[in-house]
């Protein structure tokens, strides 16, 4: 008798396990409602998303120029007009300066800036600041520019005192 008790079990849950795997197998259809509400949803999240892009726009930044000062209080005064080389490029030399330690190397940050973003005087190497002061203020200067794109003016003005 316990053989047959057995072999029912058996049945039972090998009739279950195919209810089972048939269910899994052929999931439930949506209704032609739910398919439309979830048609909608998405039209209404793809133009949620387009007018955002739109909306959220900000002024091209691309080329602004500012002239800052370094040493702006002594007799070795310089002035250094820096061009905006566009939010990649600037997102690139700040990364490119970027060290292990979590710093920042100056001299990385200023040889890339010296290539697109210092754009007068016509600086060729960083022996620059050999012949002039302060190459940390510049640094920080040029490092801040590339940082703060949102306030960088029209023209070129900047710190001028």
């Amino acid at each position: 008798m316990s053989e047959e008790i057995k072999n029912q079990e058996n049945q039972e849950e090998t009739e279950a396990t195919e209810t089972n795997q048939e269910a899994s197998a052929t999931p439930a259809q949506p209704t032609q409602e739910e398919m439309a509400a979830n048609t909608k949803k998405i039209m209404d999240d793809r133009q949620m998303i387009l007018k955002l892009a739109e909306s959220s726009k900000i002024a091209d930044t691309f080329g602004k120029k500012k002239i800052v000062f370094i040493d702006n209080d002594r007799a070795t005064k310089y002035a250094l007009e820096l061009t905006y080389p566009g939010s990649v490029r600037a997102s690139d030399i700040i990364q490119k300066s970027y060290m292990t330690n979590g710093q920042y190397s100056f001299s990385t940050l200023m040889q890339e800036a010296i290539k697109d973003v210092i754009t007068l005087p016509h600086i060729t190497d960083l022996d620059f600041w050999n012949h002039h002061t302060n190459f940390g203020e510049a640094a920080v200067k040029v490092f801040d520019f590339l940082n703060d794109t949102s306030s960088a003016p029209d023209e070129a003005s900047g710190d001028q005192e």
